[in-house]
């Protein structure tokens, strides 16, 4: 038998290279199709999951976490209903209640610990310096959204128009307007007083020079023997006309006596000791009196030698 010598002109379907083209399109097609099924059914299944778990373990508490102990209960409790409000009670975000249960939204919790520290002068979020972290604590029946913070502590207190305003170490105003009924609560902190300057909000800097150099002088009079009986650092000298024999600064005892401190720190230059001499000098008295005042009207510290009123005369019966 001999070969045809014509070739068969007959090919299978997939060897046509368009035929093969639309095989591997729907191939494609049915693959893409089968992942977005799977997901669709896996996603249903999570928030199945989401909803028996929030149903097990629903949301009982926000705790503010690392609190320092001199700041109030009333305080946190303040704080920690900023985060239920802004987030549960949020008329203009109402997706935030549902984001804030649910268990796999991290999102939420930046959300929430950026509201503390970009909203500084609502409610009692001044307090907060900065937020560490927030996270959510899963127990086994509930589940909590612990809040870590870095407070502003407060350094002293600015006396104008007779209220009083706290105010940490970077001249930051806190929270709060206090009256003199409530200054017992915070006689542990010196005032600042006669400085004119306009009362900043919440969350906000104090910008008066003399501000900054009564918080110096707090910083300067703080952690000795005799600083809790300074009551406050009297400026009035320091930004009105007085002649040049009258102290610049008055420090005011808790026995409403004076003393005549003088010049600010670094400013003596020929005419007052420095401020390091006028510390040992006070330490001096109170060792010898355990009274910053050792008992009398005013002690004058400008010099190295403590200036103090003379006693009144003494009327002498008989001989």
């Amino acid at each position: 038998m001999t070969k045809s010598r014509y070739r068969s002109t007959y090919h299978r379907p997939w060897d046509i290279p368009w035929v093969r083209s639309i095989l591997l399109l729907c191939l494609t097609l049915v693959v893409v199709a089968v992942v977005i099924e799977g997901f669709s059914r896996l996603n249903i299944y999570g928030k199945m999951l989401m909803a028996q778990r929030s149903r097990d373990r629903p949301l009982k508490r926000i705790v503010m976490m690392g609190a320092p102990t001199w700041l109030a209960a009333p305080i946190l409790n303040s704080l920690a209903s900023e985060a239920v409000h802004y987030t549960i009670f949020n008329p203009q975000h109402p997706l935030y209640a549902a984001e804030l249960r649910n268990p796999l939204d991290g999102k939420i919790l930046q959300i929430l610990a950026r509201h503390f520290t970009l909203h500084p002068s609502q409610g009692f979020n001044a307090w907060i310096k900065r937020v560490n972290y927030v996270r959510r604590i899963w127990l086994p029946h509930e589940q909590i959204i612990e809040i870590s913070c870095q407070y502003r502590r407060p350094a002293g207190l600015v006396s104008l128009d007779g209220k009083y305003y706290l105010i940490s170490p970077s001249a930051i105003r806190l929270p709060g307007a206090y009256t003199p009924v409530d200054l017992p609560e915070l006689n542990w902190l010196m005032r600042i007083t006669g400085v004119a300057v306009t009362v900043p909000a919440p969350g906000k800097a104090f910008s008066a020079p003399g501000i900054k150099l009564g918080l110096e002088m707090i910083a300067l009079l703080s952690g000795h023997a005799f600083s809790s009986q300074i009551q406050s650092v009297d400026l009035t000298n320091m930004y009105t006309h007085v002649p040049p024999t009258t102290p610049k600064i008055i420090l005011k005892t808790r026995f409403g006596t004076q003393i005549y401190w003088g010049l600010p720190p670094g400013k003596e230059g020929f005419y007052e000791v420095p401020a390091s001499r006028k510390l040992e000098l006070l330490n001096d008295v109170y060792q010898q009196y355990h009274r910053i005042d050792a008992g009398r009207a005013y002690l004058d510290i400008r010099s190295d030698e403590v200036l103090v009123p003379r006693p009144p005369p003494t009327t002498q019966t008989g001989q």
